[in-house]
């Protein structure tokens, strides 16, 4: 034990102990140097506190401002609004009855049923009899020739059509069943292949063929009869052929007889266009239509882009109207020009379908524009029946006050159209003429305002500021 201690003592020798120094004592100089910072620090607080307070006072005015004007603004329109809207209903009670605010009209009604021309025995066909040569006759030797069936197979796979041209004749027989095919079928793909068909064999090209003797000819009769069984109901009374009508009366009443039919047009429709415009375009080889049908193909055509179901048949009918337009000779275009535009103004509402009527005849030939401006002028007249002069329309337009509630924008905004058609494609008016129609553009322009909610009162100020735009650029 004791040499255990002896080692510890030796070893580990403890250090010695030394104190620390005290600090200096802290006098009264600087016990009064930190009460007045602490002093300085507070008054600064209290100062950056109330200048916060102020800040926040003067944003709860602002945002209470704010809250006032933004309920005030609410407050006024919502009372604009209910203004407006009794207004806007007030003016469509008013004028529902006078104008119509969509175009569209039912041009095809009940569909009735068909009369298709009488067929003989297509077995007695010269195809049928075998007057093939030999090297065609090898190529159909497995098809059956029976008649309607080996015709049939023929005019699906295109080979109809082809040895009629080879042969350079189409007998009556073909000919009446391809085109009651065309006009009546309910297989698209017999409708289709019949419709190429006779587009083929009518438009056949020259150099492969000069031209086909074709033994029947469809005329216009069994267009206008498919259109019956179609359920075409704008037609011109003073332009049905008393054939016609008496076949009207007979397919009413079986139709009464024999229960309800589909409402609208059929399938047919498409091959009916393009078959007319097939027989537009080889005047020059068959004279199929007569001045006074192809007058009625012309308004009936113009009256077909009036349906809404027919739509998607737009470019079509663009394409026929401008062959049946064209079918004319010179000397028959002056006083066709009339008939047809007088034809079609009896057969069209004076509302909004009479603009679609003008405007649908979007050709930029010379014939068509002189039938677009005709056409409009036609409508004017049958608008303004105590007006007929050209200045008293245009005096009537300028004398109205746009801003006036009772103003009927809406026959505005049609005999605004109707002038513009009439004028811009037409150079027989002196600038008298056009300083007034200059005038009724400026009107229609600065009279109605961007918030103004009456029918039809936006489309006159956009339609005149552009033609407003074009007038000053000039």
């Amino acid at each position: 034990m004791a040499d255990m201690l002896t080692d510890f003592d030796f070893d580990d020798p403890i250090p010695p102990i030394t104190s620390k120094k005290r600090k200096n004592v802290i006098g009264l100089d600087d016990l009064f140097k930190d009460y007045k910072k602490d002093q300085e620090q507070s008054k600064r607080k209290q100062l950056k506190t109330g200048k916060t307070l102020k800040n926040w006072d003067s944003d709860d005015d602002d945002a209470v401002k704010t809250e006032t004007q933004l309920t005030k603004t609410f407050h006024d329109f919502q009372q604009t609004m209910k203004e407006v809207d009794g207004q806007e209903i007030e003016l469509i009670e008013h004028h529902q009855k006078d104008v119509s605010l969509s175009w569209g009209l039912e041009v095809f009604g009940e569909q009735k049923t068909s009369s298709p021309c009488l067929v003989t025995d297509l077995g007695s066909s010269l195809i049928s009899k075998n007057s093939l040569n030999d090297e065609v006759s090898a190529l159909l030797e497995p098809a059956p020739r029976t008649g309607a069936t080996f015709l049939r197979g023929l005019l699906l796979n295109g080979w109809l059509s082809k040895l009629i041209i080879h042969h350079g004749y189409l007998e009556e027989s073909i000919a009446k069943w391809t085109l009651n095919l065309l006009l009546y079928s309910s297989e698209e793909s017999l409708m289709t292949s019949a419709c190429d068909f006779w587009c083929d064999v009518l438009v056949c090209d020259k150099a492969i063929k000069p031209m086909i003797k074709i033994e029947w000819f469809p005329g216009f009769m069994e267009l206008q009869r498919a259109l019956e069984s179609f359920g075409f109901q704008l037609y011109s009374p003073s332009n049905i052929s008393p054939d016609v009508q008496s076949s009207e009366k007979s397919e009413q009443e079986s139709s009464k007889s024999t229960g309800p039919h589909l409402k609208g047009p059929p399938a047919n429709i498409r091959a009916w266009i393009k078959f007319a415009s097939a027989c537009c375009r080889v005047r020059s080889s068959y004279l199929i239509f007569s001045t006074l049908e192809a007058q009625e193909l012309v308004a009936t055509t113009v009256c077909l882009f009036l349906d809404r179901n027919l739509l998607g048949l737009t470019s079509e009918l663009h394409d026929s109207l401008l062959l049946a337009v064209n079918y004319f000779e010179e000397k028959e275009w002056c006083s066709s020009c009339e008939k047809v535009t007088k034809n079609i103004t009896e057969r069209v509402p004076c509302d909004l379908n009479c603009l679609r009527a003008v405007e649908c005849i979007s050709g930029v030939d010379t014939r068509s524009k002189q039938l677009r401006s005709a056409l409009a002028s036609e409508m004017l007249r049958h608008c303004f029946t105590e007006l007929s002069d050209a200045k008293d329309i245009l005096k009537f337009m300028l004398s109205k006050n746009l801003k006036d509630k009772d103003c009927n924008l809406s026959k505005i905004y049609i005999y605004f159209v109707l002038i513009e058609n009439w004028l811009l494609f037409s150079d027989e008016f002196g600038p008298v003429i056009k300083e007034m129609w200059n005038g009724i553009i400026r009107k229609c322009s600065s009279q109605i305002c961007n918030t103004d909610f009456r029918p039809c009162a936006q489309e006159i100020r956009n339609r005149a500021s552009y033609l407003l735009q074009n007038t000053s650029s000039e």
